[in-house]
């Protein structure tokens, strides 16, 4: 099975259905539409100093709300399981999708490229007590197939 691997709180925010897309600088191959995906939360800690007030704040106001209190982010596991059903440039999705909180929409990022908006669908969130630890990687990386069975 195929993983992603995000910074929290970006992961968790999938994994309870809060956050609708996630944006790369990269578009998704046709392989990777429509096949389960699990999110894999990285190692790094969410921390006010990297983020700023405002987003630290307003991200764990969301968070609690959706019923997840920062102190229960998964630093280093998989989270859930999910289906991309489309990659689509982020400046279509601004169009229409009042809430872009959750991701980098710009046009382009910071290295010059185009910027995509993956569309989630299908989340199985994975028990918090019994979500793998697995060692992440850059793009798309392999774990194992048991990890799908799930949700």
């Amino acid at each position: 099975m195929l993983a992603l691997s995000l910074w929290e709180p970006h992961a968790t925010a999938i994994a309870v259905r809060i956050k609708k897309y996630e944006t790369r600088g990269w578009s998704l191959e046709a392989q990777h539409i429509g096949v389960p995906i699990a999110i894999h939360a990285a190692k790094k800690e969410f921390r006010e100093r990297d983020v700023g007030f405002e987003y630290f704040k307003e991200a764990g106001a969301r968070l609690r709300a959706a019923g997840v209190p920062l102190s229960r982010l998964s630093y280093g596991r998989v989270v859930c399981i999910v289906t991309f059903t489309a990659s689509l440039r982020t400046r279509a999705v601004r169009a229409y999708e009042p809430d872009l909180f959750w991701g980098d929409f710009r046009d382009v990022g910071d290295d010059g490229r185009e910027r995509f908006a993956f569309k989630i669908a299908d989340v199985r969130d994975i028990p918090f007590e019994h979500r793998p630890a697995i060692v992440g990687r850059q793009k798309f990386f392999h774990v194992p197939d048991e990890i799908g069975l799930w949700g």
